[in-house]
């Protein structure tokens, strides 16, 4: 196998491994969610090795036809211990949903009598997601933005623990030796709802949740719950939509259908959404391969130290309704029109200032035009500069068997970034060769011989 395949075949293995490590096959699992009404007649779990249990197809699975559908009493947290002290806590509060669905799953794991124990149990003590990447790890990434995307999800997981769980906490008994002597299952204690329980339990919605609003409209069907937790439910590969999302409110079933035909054997599919592999990873804890919603930030600021015009470029983009400073997003070759506008305003000589307002649509002269791809090409090898390793490199490691998960989750994102900026140092240079060429070319549009 040449180094392009074995490249290939190591991102697809991270791909398709999903953002838990759990050694269960999810057996025990399937049989009590069967048992509870879930309908499994056409799927069935198989360990995948590192992605864990996932749903497969029994057989053949034609386009519209139902895949699996769960009963409401199997969509956590619909029904939860009559004892459970989350009620209480929460009432008369402003509390987010998903912060509220964190302490029913601390909760309903802590009592020993709960519906949800055989799905509960099954979870695992380990997530890929942002917030396992320790400051080692995170040197791995090098250049790369999911630094601050990571810093900034720590931070926000560990303020709405403190600002908003732990104040609630008296709420809730104490740790009592006798009563745990006996082993009552409601004695459920504030000792149980830790911040480390707290982030296992937001772990477990962001990275096995589904969330219906983030999918495209041909992968839901009406009014649909806004998230989607509980057993086989969070089975599903995510990554290429192959799956509809509906609620029939008659029945109380969460139903999902086959967007497409499913080869018998084959891991079923739900979507992502709009997601880049930066957010999936830092949310989930996977990346997709040939993911077209991949991006990189670059950010425009006029330089106020060391261009006297600054003030008038500043005031031109103004009127043109462009933003300084501003961040744009910018995916495989393609330029977003504020940037580039932007751009062409920064390269304006002092003659050109007038025609300014061509900005937006068209070059301003041809001069400037080179002058603003320049710049952008230049950028883009600055920002390369800061990445101690090529793609090259990158690519030798990516062949390497003996790398972690965390140096390969690395290393797969920094590398597509570093091809973004590349793609866009080529759009550069084809955009101004399609000027030459059009300017070169005879009006009526005949060639020279």
């Amino acid at each position: 196998m040449d180094s392009l395949k074995l490249l290939q075949a190591l991102a697809l293995l991270f791909v398709l491994t999903s953002a838990v490590a759990t050694s269960s096959d999810g057996s025990d699992v399937y049989e009590w969610a069967a048992a509870n009404g879930a309908n499994v007649s056409k799927v069935v779990l198989r360990d995948d090795g590192e992605a864990g249990p996932i749903l497969h197809a029994k057989e053949d699975i034609e386009a519209g036809e139902v895949i699996l559908s769960l009963p409401a009493n199997l969509l956590f947290p619909t029904r939860v211990s009559d004892h459970s002290p989350v009620v209480h806590m929460i009432e008369n509060t402003t509390i987010g949903r998903i912060t509220a669905i964190c302490l029913y799953l601390i909760s309903e794991r802590a009592d020993s009598s709960s519906h949800w124990k055989p799905w509960l149990q099954s979870l695992p003590p380990r997530f890929f997601h942002a917030l396992s990447y320790s400051e080692d790890d995170m040197l791995h990434f090098q250049a790369s933005s999911f630094k601050e995307l990571r810093d900034r999800k720590k931070k926000n997981v560990r303020q709405e623990y403190e600002q908003t769980v732990a104040p609630l906490l008296h709420k809730l008994p104490a740790f009592d030796p006798l009563l745990a002597a006996v082993d009552k299952p409601q004695n459920v204690t504030r000792e149980d709802f830790t911040y480390e329980a707290f982030e296992w339990a937001y772990s477990v919605v962001t990275t096995r949740g589904i969330f219906p609003g983030l999918l495209g409209e041909e992968e839901r069907e009406g009014e649909v719950p806004l998230l989607v937790l509980g057993p086989l439910a969070d089975s599903f590969i995510h990554g290429a939509s192959g799956v509809k999302i509906s609620y029939d409110a008659q029945e109380h079933r969460c139903v999902f259908s086959a967007l497409h035909k499913v080869a018998k054997n084959s891991p079923i599919s739900i979507g992502v959404g709009m997601s880049s592999n930066m957010e999936l990873l830092a949310n989930r804890g996977f990346m997709m391969q040939n993911n077209g919603n991949n991006f990189v930030l670059m950010k425009f600021q006029l330089d106020r130290n060391s261009d006297m015009h600054a003030s008038a470029r500043e005031s031109m983009m103004k009127q043109l309704n462009l933003s300084n400073p501003m961040t744009y997003v910018v995916r495989y070759g393609e330029m977003p029109q504020g940037l580039l506008a932007s751009l062409r305003i920064q390269s304006l000589s002092p003659v050109e200032f007038g025609s300014y307002g061509k900005a937006l649509a068209t070059p301003v002269t041809l001069e400037n035009e080179w002058r603003a791809y320049r710049l952008l090409i230049s950028s883009c090898n600055s920002i390369l500069a800061m990445y101690p390793t090529t793609i090259e490199e990158d690519e030798i490691v990516l062949t390497q068997t003996k790398t972690s998960r965390h140096l390969r989750a690395a290393v797969l994102l920094r590398r597509e970034e570093k091809l973004i900026y590349e793609s866009i140092k080529t759009w550069a240079n084809d955009a101004w060769a399609s000027i030459l060429y059009a300017s070169a070319a005879p009006a009526d549009g005949s060639s020279s011989q």
